[in-house]
């Protein structure tokens, strides 16, 4: 356990980065070096031209206000809430970061039984066998080709896919709503660790042993920081291999940032519903499954 809680500190800090600026009314702000964005005429004019160029900048800034300057957010909230409605009906078709152990497989149970569901191929999961198939399933943790274009990736891609293992760059926010489930990272380490060492041991999954050791390293040094940074600075065969710092996760905290959706799943069904209603996936909850070893979450 010393050592899963050493390896997940990186992680630790986007995760309170993350639950800051989604729910800034509880608790206290965090706190940066850097001055807060200005609250004046000039900004609600940069987000009026951002809305549309870079719906993604318009997400960062609303999370820095959450975060470092409140007074100014609650002025600018009605601009935000207005915008990112005009965004979640303007895009219908979703990308979902999925890290494993999250409660990614039961979100896209919940995406089987929406709008989106006759557009997931029957027989995988929600990724995509071209663009999105996990490393695991490549000879030596290979690395899936990339799309030329964000427009051959939606003409290409089922309505609601994900992105498997590490997220692919650039990010295709004109063609796509993004989101990702987040976990409490050194449960979410534990947990991903148990899940592998029985799926080792289960006949039908029966890996080998030098990929056993790989998937293990990579679920140890960070996943999260690793999946939202290995494609920028990793070439195709050097992916698995590397080990994230500081650098790579000030670069994962601030595309994280950009996402619409962030999801942490709780104890508030309330607002787990709401958050699936404006992903488009309906109004089903998604909770906790009691199940220690695999530490899975499924759809209820």
């Amino acid at each position: 356990t010393s050592t899963l809680l050493a390896l997940a500190i990186g992680a630790v800090q986007i995760h309170h980065d993350v639950v800051s600026a989604e729910y800034t009314i509880r608790g206290n702000p965090n706190v940066r070096d850097d001055p807060p964005p200005p609250c004046d005429d000039y900004l609600n004019n940069l987000l009026a031209s951002l809305a549309n160029e870079d719906p993604g900048e318009v997400n960062r800034i609303r999370r820095i206000l959450a975060m470092e300057n409140r007074p100014c957010y609650k002025h600018y909230f009605d601009t935000f809430a207005d915008h990112f409605l005009h965004r979640v009906k303007s895009v219908k078709k979703h990308m979902n970061l999925h890290i494993p152990k999250a409660g990614g497989m039961s979100l896209c149970s919940v995406a089987r039984h929406s709008e989106y569901g006759s557009d997931i191929p029957a027989d995988t999961n929600c990724w995509e066998r071209q663009h999105f198939y996990p490393m695991w399933c490549l000879y030596y943790l290979g690395t899936r080709p990339k799309w030329e274009s964000c427009e051959d990736l939606d003409e290409s891609t089922p309505d609601f896919v994900m992105n498997e293992n590490y997220l692919d760059y650039p990010l295709c926010m004109q063609q796509r709503l993004y989101s990702t489930l987040i976990r409490e990272p050194v449960e979410r380490a534990i947990s991903h660790e148990l899940h592998l060492e029985a799926l080792k041991d289960t006949g039908n999954h029966e890996m080998p042993k030098k990929l056993f050791e790989s998937r293990l390293a990579m679920g140890r040094m960070n996943y999260m920081t690793w999946a939202l940074s290995a494609d920028l600075f990793a070439d195709n065969l050097n992916k698995a291999s590397l080990v994230p710092g500081k650098m790579h996760a000030e670069v994962a905290m601030d595309t994280l940032s950009r996402f619409d959706f962030i999801m942490e799943l709780s104890e508030d069904v309330e607002c787990d519903a709401a958050i699936l209603h404006f992903m488009g996936l309906g109004d089903d909850v998604v909770e906790p499954h009691m199940n220690a070893e695999f530490g899975k979450f499924e759809a209820k």
